[in-house]
């Protein structure tokens, strides 16, 4: 397994700009994850690596409409204590005690010029999902309430306490057999079920609450396409970026790519596919998702060096829609990401 410094590899890589705050119209973004590792480090080391621009803490893994008490949940790994909130005389799995990602999000924002997202989802569970538009209107509310600018609350705890994030994250993956149903037994399209109205709600409503910065929507979608959680929902609901998993998917896959590139199959990385699929957000930006390490991915033969990626990241630097990478790290589980 080759060694592996992030700051290395971004720099070789790209010719990355290490500008104290993130141009999300750049072609040299570097994204990463931060969260649920057992062993991993501050969320202020990830921010003082001046290669990265982005960093999504991962993850709010449990939904209202299945979590205890009604209020969703959140997993941080070893950041947290095990405490967490109780609502109606329920414990509920929002963990409660983080005693340094509050003033960590606040130094990486103000100190390092970091923006930092919120991500919503991930691959640990197979049960979340939202059940309507009405539930999808009533999460936003509450993650707004509980993570946005402390001046927005309302009357949800504050795990982060006053600080506050930069946007929100879409990491779904969820795959439920057999699909769940409403309390009238009809089938829940428990894929694409109430995110348009989730992140409109954001984008339309919430956002407009605080204008003393841009707020951004991210997603986090696999490289095969049509993609049952994005690719409808992508066409009515604004996402600033997506982060696309080039990566366990041979027939999509950066890996895929390069062999493309070099006569040596006939599938091919999608990029091209997602620049043309049908966004209401005319200025997307889709980034190349990588892992950072050969252990970083599911098949160690996913991992492409900084020679390989420079090349990856030539076929696509003058898209208008290209935005940069975004980087699996080794502190992750697999499907995490």
């Amino acid at each position: 397994m080759p060694s592996f410094s992030l700051s290395a590899f971004v720099a070789t890589a790209l010719a990355v700009s290490t500008s104290a705050a993130f141009e999300p119209t750049s072609k040299t973004n570097v994204v990463t994850y931060w969260g649920q590792g057992a062993n991993q480090q501050r969320l202020v080391e990830t921010c003082k690596n001046s290669a990265i621009d982005v960093v999504n803490i991962g993850f709010v893994d449990v939904f209202p409409d299945q979590g205890p008490g009604g209020w969703p949940g959140t997993n941080f790994g070893n950041a947290c204590w095990g405490d967490v909130y109780e609502h109606d005389g329920v414990n509920t799995t929002l963990q409660k005690t983080c005693p340094y990602i509050g003033e960590d999000i606040t130094a990486c924002q103000e100190t390092y010029g970091k923006t930092i997202l919120l991500s919503i989802g991930g691959g640990s569970s197979n049960a979340y999902y939202i059940e309507d538009d009405t539930s999808g209107e009533s999460f936003a509310d509450f993650l707004w309430g509980a993570f946005g600018p402390s001046s927005v609350n309302g009357g949800q705890p504050r795990p982060f306490g006053d600080a506050g994030v930069d946007g929100f994250d879409f990491d779904i993956e969820n795959e439920i057999i057999p699909a769940p149903t409403d309390s009238n037994g009809d089938t829940i399209a428990y894929a694409t079920s109430g995110y348009a109205a989730m992140i409109n709600r954001f984008h339309d409503t919430l956002f407009s609450q605080d204008p003393s910065k841009t707020y951004y929507i991210s997603g986090a979608p696999q490289c095969t396409l049509p993609d049952s959680h994005y690719t409808t929902v992508m066409a009515s609901a604004w996402f600033d970026f997506m982060w696309i998993q080039f990566y366990n998917s041979p027939q999509c896959s950066a890996r895929a790519g390069i062999n493309h590139i070099d006569g040596l199959g006939s599938d091919d990385i999608s990029f091209s596919a997602w620049e043309s699929s049908t966004s209401l957000n005319q200025d997307i930006k889709y980034y190349i998702g990588l892992p950072a390490a050969e252990a970083a991915a599911n098949d160690p033969s996913y991992y492409l060096t900084p020679a390989e990626v420079q090349q990856l990241a030539k076929r696509f630097i003058n898209d208008n829609a290209f935005g940069g990478m975004m980087l699996k790290s080794l502190r992750l589980p697999h499907r995490v990401l």
